[in-house]
C-alpha cells in the first residue's frame, strides 16, 4: 500500500508516514511534505515528538519552488512554517540515512535532493520543479518507479 496526495493531501500523506508507517510501503507527498508539526519553541523546525514512525518510511516528495501556498522555503500558514529541506532532513534522520543531501539537476526545470544509504533502502528524495506552483508537479512515472520498488514489511 502506498500513499500520495496534493497539498493538504500531501500533509495527510506525510502524517500517515508518521503515525501508520506499518501500513504503508512508501509515501509520496506532492506540495505537502511534512515531518510532524512545527515546533512550538521555533516554528522553523519540525517537532520531533509529533512524528515517530514505527519503522523507516521511503519518501519521494514533489514541490514547486514558486509555490506560495506551501512554500518550500517555509513560512506561510501556521501549520506550514518550516522548510521542505527541514522536512527532508527530519525524514532522513528517522530513516537513519548516512549520505546526503546530494543535489543534482535532472533537467533545466527540475532538480533533485536525495538522502541515501538509509536503513532498508528507505531513501528520502525531493524533486523540485523550477517555477512550479501549487499544483500537481509530480512526475507520475518517477513516483511509481520509486514507490513500487518497496514492499510493506
Amino acid at each position: 500500500v502506498y500513499a500520495t496526495g496534493l497539498s493538504g493531501g500531501g500533509r495527510m500523506t506525510s502524517w500517515l508516514g508518521c503515525v501508520a508507517a506499518d501500513r504503508f510501503a512508501a509515501i509520496a507527498p506532492v506540495v505537502g511534505l511534512r515531518a510532524g508539526n512545527p515546533a512550538a519553541n521555533g516554528l522553523r523546525v519540525p517537532d520531533s515528538s509529533t512524528c515517530r514512525p514505527t519503522r523507516v518510511v521511503p519518501v519521494i516528495a514533489f514541490a514547486g519552488d514558486a509555490d506560495t501556498t506551501n512554500p518550500i522555503q517555509g513560512g506561510g500558514a501556521g501549520y506550514w512554517q518550516y522548510t521542505m529541506h527541514a522536512a527532508q532532513a527530519r525524514w532522513a534522520d528517522l530513516n537513519l540515512c548516512r549520505t546526503g543531501p546530494v543535489r543534482r539537476d535532472l533537467s533545466a526545470t527540475l532538480y533533485e535532493e536525495r538522502y541515501t544509504h538509509c536503513r532498508n533502502g528507505a531513501d528520502v528524495v525531493g524533486r523540485i520543479t523550477r517555477g512550479g506552483g501549487h499544483s500537481w508537479v509530480a512526475d507520475n512515472d518517477a513516483m511509481w518507479a520509486f514507490m513500487s520498488s518497496f514492499r510493506r514489511r
